[in-house]
């Protein structure tokens, strides 16, 4: 049996109606027409949707029953097949046990759709599904699963909340809630998001995401921590507060308090802005960084960088300083290149090195060594060797 939710006229008087034709009441009495009707005006007061004032009525009780709505054009909207349907007494609210249906748009099915038990809202204004919630996505096979889901066909947005799962060949994902916009084909993951993508094979933890499914773009404006793994092991850690990945050149791009923390070579690279090659294993930035060994204590910094770290090198330009331990040692330069395994620098134009014991500074045009040692040749034209005779300023 087929029930028929007539979507109104908009601007004019309009006129409400549910039909069910050839359906037995539970209550025992049969009807071969049951249709109700309310006339009202766009000057009367929206309906809360979320707390409908109706009351079920369970003498208005029917079973397989097919709901459907259609808009003006006569498009479907949505069609929802359930095993019982109870009617309020105004037909504008229906309770549903075991409802699985289909959501529109366009003329085409967007989204396949399932739960234990659900409620059309508001003349079909609302659907509300609860309990063992199930959504596919038929254009890309996103499968996501949660406690509670509402679609709002005016507003083209399916929410689902609660325990949210969801995965597809590109990611799997977890949060308190996530909303599937299907113009653009969007998703929004909120409340202690965990996205965990194949491809490259990166987990982003954070509050907030947009999933910009078309352009495969990842976008976050809020804190967030991010895992690279390969396979089960951890190779690198990063933060930031904003992000944005784009998975078809896998190349991240983190911004405001950036911070990669290398496990191998055991390496923090810290700036505003960090693009993050993880395809190429590349890294860069084009503002001021910072570079930090950890076992070694050596601090590198310089307004523009880039890393390779197949081959675990270094290259800074512009404003370069470079610290040894303790400060003991200090390099200045207009070009550094360096080599992480041998700890070995090369450096070029305005070269200052300046260490405390024994305490001397050397400058030239070319300079490579070790901080670590403490161990520099300075060479290329004019060179000049001072011995200090007090601590460096």
């Amino acid at each position: 049996m087929t029930l028929r939710l007539l979507a109104p006229h908009s601007r004019t008087p309009r006129s409400r109606c549910w039909r069910v034709v050839g359906v037995g009441l539970l209550a025992g009495v049969v009807v071969f027409a049951l249709a109700a009707c309310t006339n009202r005006t766009d000057d009367e007061p929206p309906r809360d949707r979320d707390v409908p004032s109706q009351q079920i009525d369970p003498n208005l009780t029917f079973e397989n029953v097919t709901l459907e709505q259609v808009d003006d054009d006569g498009n479907v909207l949505w069609v929802v097949e359930a095993e019982r349907v109870t009617y309020s007494g105004d037909r504008q609210l229906a309770s549903l046990e075991q409802p699985r249906g289909q959501l529109y748009r366009n003329g085409e099915v967007v989204y396949e759709v399932e739960a234990k038990r659900g409620e059309i809202q508001q003349d079909g204004e609302q659907i509300l599904l609860r309990e063992n919630v199930v959504i596919e996505d038929k254009r890309d096979g996103t499968v996501a699963r949660g406690d509670e889901m509402s679609w709002i066909p005016q507003e083209d947005q399916l929410s689902v909340r609660g325990n949210v799962s969801a995965t597809n060949e590109s990611a799997d994902i977890t949060a308190a809630e996530a909303i599937f916009l299907s113009e653009p084909q969007h998703m929004e993951i909120l409340g202690g998001a965990v996205a965990k993508f194949k491809e490259p094979p990166l987990q982003l933890s954070t509050d907030y995401l947009l999933w910009q499914i078309p352009e495969q773009l990842i976008i976050g404006d809020r804190p967030v921590q991010v895992a690279r793994y390969d396979g089960d092991n951890l190779t690198d850690r990063a933060t930031s507060e904003k992000i944005r990945v784009d998975l078809e050149t896998q190349i991240a791009t983190l911004q405001q308090n950036a911070r990669i923390a290398v496990v191998e070579p055991p390496l923090d690279v810290v700036s505003n802005e960090l693009n993050w090659d993880l395809d190429g294993e590349m890294m860069s930035s084009n503002v001021p960084l910072r570079v930090v060994h950890r076992e070694n204590e050596v601090t590198l910094s310089g307004n523009r960088g880039w890393m390779d770290f197949t081959e675990e090198t270094f290259y800074l330009t512009d404003g370069i300083e470079a610290l040894g331990r303790n400060n003991e040692a200090q390099l200045t330069a207009n070009k550094l290149t360096w080599f992480v395994p041998s700890q070995q620098f090369e450096a070029e134009g305005n070269v200052i090195y300046r260490q405390v014991d024994p305490p001397f500074r050397l400058t030239g045009p070319r300079a490579d060594g070790k901080l670590e040692e403490q161990t520099f040749v300075v060479s290329g034209g004019d060179v000049v060797t001072e011995i200090l005779t007090n601590d460096l300023p």
